[in-house]
């Protein structure tokens, strides 16, 4: 074949190059429109999805909080030394001595708290996700997730701007929690599920189960769920949500109504202040007083509630003391600058008191007792409790009526609860007031 035949037969058509040209057109149109969609959805799905780690701290409240880090070396955590830099993958570990509080909160800074874990005696929780969108822009919701192993923990889910998915798991099963505050407990046979406050979804191998407030739930190895069941009923009506009055404790005040008190030593000093606050997203109470001589500020509450047919009674409070000047609580131990006072009638007609201090400065010693002395309280003497100045503290108060019938006073009749604080100049707060009965 000539070099002229040749050329005659490679050479394109019109037809084949306007071919070869739509085919370059169409596929740089295609590229065109893919870029322009693709590029746009991915920055925005990257928007919406990209999470960061959740600020999260964890605290002792008593004893050691044994913290182990995947891979890395555990840490022990004491009261008053917070650790700061909770992560992922953390498991967190207390002994039958100690107990812990976690806090997770929003990356935009301190008092945007999302999320509060309160970890009992001889129980092993882990931190499986803690993230939190990057950008503000995003819908997606905060993620916690909290794997218990074993023991007992208090979940709470604290008011935020940001929504929050809360899953509680356990080796049985898991609860979401949709508001308010849920108690889990893990044993080798079981988990119980009990929503104190607000809702919460529990879920086994193939059931699910909304719970409310007062309702508990529970899973077996089986994976079933039980449930709604009993779990004891609050004898307490709400106190930061309504207007207080101020009253006299022996002025007459219609049963389950709170009201304020207040008793200054020095007639014309301050009586100090009671103030219904939000404090990291809970609702709270603050009481503050300023003066010289001595003074008690705090609220009360009228029960009348026959309680001898009860099997179990249960006070629980979150605290936190910013300030006090009178150490421990003072030379007969009754300046605490947070007291909780139980007033009942026993069997046979007599007055009676559960009395429990808390401080935050100061060291035991004769002139500042650890309990309210025999001469000016009656038995049951219950030691003063240390708490770490400015943090948050969690209080269970065990069960009460075992604890009275122990001491030979086993209660019939609550007459009436006191929270108060005593001194000369204190500041402190309380929230997550309950007392739970069951018969």
């Amino acid at each position: 074949m000539s070099s002229g035949d040749f050329a005659s037969a490679t050479r394109w058509t019109e037809r084949q190059i306007q071919r070869l040209a739509w085919a370059v057109l169409l596929l740089s149109f295609t590229a065109c429109v893919a870029l322009a969609v693709l590029i746009p959805w991915q920055v925005i799905t990257y928007l919406r999805t990209s999470y960061i780690g959740t600020p999260a701290r964890a605290a002792a409240l008593t004893g050691i909080l044994r913290l182990e880090h995947p891979g890395g070396e555990p840490v022990a955590v004491p009261p008053g030394n917070p650790y700061p830099r909770l992560r992922e993958g953390d498991l967190l570990v207390t002994d039958a001595q100690s107990q812990g509080l976690a806090m997770f909160a929003a990356p935009s800074g301190p008092g945007q708290e999302l999320a509060m874990v309160q970890i009992y005696p001889n129980t092993q929780i882990e931190v499986r996700r803690a993230r939190y969108p990057r950008f503000g822009i995003s819908p997606e919701p905060a993620r916690l997730v909290f794997y218990i192993r074993s023991g007992r923990a208090r979940i709470t889910r604290l008011e935020s701007p940001r929504e929050v998915e809360l899953i509680v798991q356990t080796p049985h099963g898991q609860a979401m929690v949709l508001a308010g505050t849920l108690a889990v407990e893990v044993q080798n046979d079981r988990a119980d599920f009990t929503v104190r406050a607000g809702q919460a979804r529990v879920q086994g191998s193939t059931q699910v189960q909304e719970l409310r407030s007062d309702q508990r739930a529970r899973i077996g190895l089986d994976g079933r769920v039980e449930g709604p069941l009993g779990a004891g009923r609050s004898m307490l009506p709400d106190l930061f949500g309504a207007p207080l009055p101020e009253r006299s404790v022996e002025e007459p005040v219609p049963p389950n109504q709170w009201a304020i008190f207040t008793f200054v030593k020095q007639p014309g000093e301050s009586k100090g202040n009671v103030v219904p606050t939000v404090e990291a997203g809970r609702q709270a109470l603050s009481i503050t007083r300023s003066g010289f001589d001595h003074a008690q500020t705090g609220v009360f509450i009228v029960l009348n509630q026959d309680v001898r047919d009860f099997r179990s009674l249960q006070l629980h409070i979150s605290l936190k003391i910013l300030f006090q000047d009178v150490a421990v609580c003072g030379v007969v131990g009754t300046e605490c600058p947070l007291m909780i006072r139980l007033e009942y009638k026993d069997f046979n007609g007599n007055d009676r008191q559960w009395l429990q201090g808390f401080y935050a400065v100061g060291e035991i010693t004769p002139q500042t007792p650890g309990s309210c002395l025999p001469q000016v309280c009656p038995p049951p003497l219950n030691p003063h409790i240390r708490v770490p100045l400015g943090e948050w503290y969690t209080f269970d108060s065990g069960n009460l009526m075992e604890i009275l019938r122990a001491a030979g006073a086993p209660p019939v009749t609550l007459t009436r609860l006191r929270i108060y604080a005593s001194g000369h100049n204190y500041s402190v707060m309380f929230s997550e007031l309950e007392l739970i009965g069951e018969e």
